[in-house]
């Protein structure tokens, strides 16, 4: 009698087990999936809200330049050919300011971003000095070609008389965040309602100041929304590209997404640098400090041509003149004073770019691994916990009318920079979010298994050892020659020559 009892509360707790841990996955996995939507939600006096307004992750920006070797074989219709010297880093700190959370589940801010040079992580100084072409001079020629007559006049005698050419020699640290040119002085001089700065480079209004007004999704509302951008100075759309599609302000600002993404799902960042949003794709899994992690890369479609990708026709302008596969032109949103540079943006080295425009540039070597984007990202929470935002600028040269200095120069898309901006999770950093986050999940998930486990052990326990009492009791209760026992061993018997 007493065995039996032991026998049922084996079998009772066995199932209790199992059932609580049953009943337990869907109903905790519930309540921690609320908790971490409550912990990653942008709100004052969360968890996550010092990290997201101050990004403790160290951020690199390299700059990769290239250096013009045959300048003279150029000017006279020969192909380009460059040489790459890099990394220039540069220790880039974001700091959010001006935050206002909205009543409709969003919150807009600004955000600084101060660049400093590290000299540690650097190939040579920023004062190293580069044979590029002369953005202003080419800036002067587009507009000398596609505007109005009078002002083509007024351009012709500021570029005669402020001494430019076709190429010079520049350091990093001007062709990057700017220097004084006596070219704009000149213009400023003879016509200030069109020069109202003499001071040129590519990232000239970047160092120390910040791209504009983000409003972007809390998650409070709508956590399948969280970081994703609502609005950009004020609007839900640019006005740079010539289809509505295009000017979209889609995706993200690259810190923060949506959580449970689905890998079938793009992932939209937007990129003010290049003034449209970037489809990105996932490729594969990948762990970051022992973080499981989703890798979603820029894929070929974003950058092919209108003719590949008829959705890309908005960045076609005018629609008429489309670009190759890999080539955006993006003049209608990079401006010197009121003229348009005629800047157009690649993957490094033309990757995934179309072979004819692979081949008119010597000296490149493009690379799957060396310069495709990609954004990590952590499924459950949304963070981006490493990325690697990779970028060429490159100058549009073409000949000119009445410019015997540009009549043989063979139209090219002739590479400046690349840049390679990336941030990756420090231990620190990790280790938080482990703990936070992770580490409590990972817990509940092992004593879920650890429950059904015991359980499942205990009844296979409680049935064997049943059959084993049964299976004593009936030798003790059965005397030798019982017709019975006799039945029951042959039956025993039969049963185990099938088997």
């Amino acid at each position: 009698m007493m065995e039996k009892k032991k026998l049922c509360k084996c079998c009772t707790a066995g199932w209790l087990l199992c059932v609580i841990g049953g009943i337990s996955i869907p109903v905790v996995s519930y309540f921690i999936k609320k908790q971490v939507e409550k912990t990653v939600i942008i709100k004052k006096g969360g968890v996550l809200y010092d990290l997201w307004k101050d990004v403790p992750i160290p951020i690199y920006m390299q700059f990769y330049m290239f250096n013009v070797t045959n300048v003279y074989e150029i000017l006279n219709g020969g192909k380009p050919y460059v040489t790459q010297k890099g990394p220039y880093t540069y220790i880039e700190k974001r700091e959010k300011f001006n935050i206002t959370f909205n009543p409709n589940g969003t919150v807009s801010y600004r955000q600084k971003r101060i660049f400093i040079f590290d000299r540690s992580k650097s190939i040579g100084d920023d004062s190293d000095v580069f044979v590029t072409a002369n953005p202003l001079y080419w800036t002067v020629l587009a507009a000398i070609k596609y505007e109005y007559l009078d002002i083509n006049k007024i351009l012709q005698f500021v570029l005669k008389f402020g001494g430019e050419g076709p190429f010079f020699e520049k350091s990093v640290k001007d062709l990057v965040w700017g220097y004084k040119d006596k070219m704009l002085e000149v213009g400023n001089e003879l016509a200030p309602q069109w020069f109202y700065t003499d001071f040129v480079g590519y990232f000239m209004n970047k160092n120390n100041t910040d791209d504009g007004v983000y409003t972007i999704f809390t998650g409070e509302k709508d956590i399948t929304m969280l970081g994703m951008i609502d609005k950009y100075n004020g609007s839900s759309y640019l006005n740079f590209w010539s289809t509505k599609s295009a000017n979209m302000v889609n995706g993200t600002d690259g810190t923060l997404g949506p959580p449970y993404l689905s890998e079938d799902r793009t992932l939209y960042l937007f990129a003010s640098d290049i003034c449209r949003s970037v489809s990105g794709e996932w490729t594969s899994n990948v762990k970051v400090k022992d973080i499981s992690l989703r890798r979603y890369t820029a894929g070929f479609m974003y950058l092919a041509n209108a003719t590949i990708n008829p959705d890309n026709i908005g960045f076609c302008t005018p629609e008429s003149n489309c670009m190759d596969t890999g080539l955006v032109n993006i003049s209608t949103c990079q401006l010197i004073d009121y003229f348009h540079i005629p800047a157009v943006v690649s993957l490094p080295h033309f990757y995934m770019a179309s072979d004819r425009i692979k081949n008119s540039i010597g000296g490149l070597s493009p690379s799957a691994e060396e310069h495709q984007t990609f954004v990590d990202l952590e499924h459950n929470t949304g963070l981006v916990l490493s990325v690697a935002k990779r970028l060429q600028i490159n100058l549009y040269i073409q000949p000119v009318d009445g410019l015997p200095e540009t009549s043989k120069i063979l139209p090219s898309v002739l590479p400046v920079f690349w840049l390679n901006e990336t941030a990756v999770v420090n231990d620190k950093y990790a280790d938080q979010l482990k703990r936070m986050l992770f580490i409590p999940k990972l817990v509940v998930e092992v004593v879920q298994i650890a429950m059904l486990s015991g359980g499942a052990l205990l009844l296979l326990i409680s049935v064997f050892y049943g059959v084993f009492k049964l299976r004593e009791n009936q030798k003790i209760f059965m005397k030798p020659g019982d017709k019975r026992l006799s039945s029951l061993t042959e039956s025993d018997d039969r049963r185990h020559l099938v088997s």
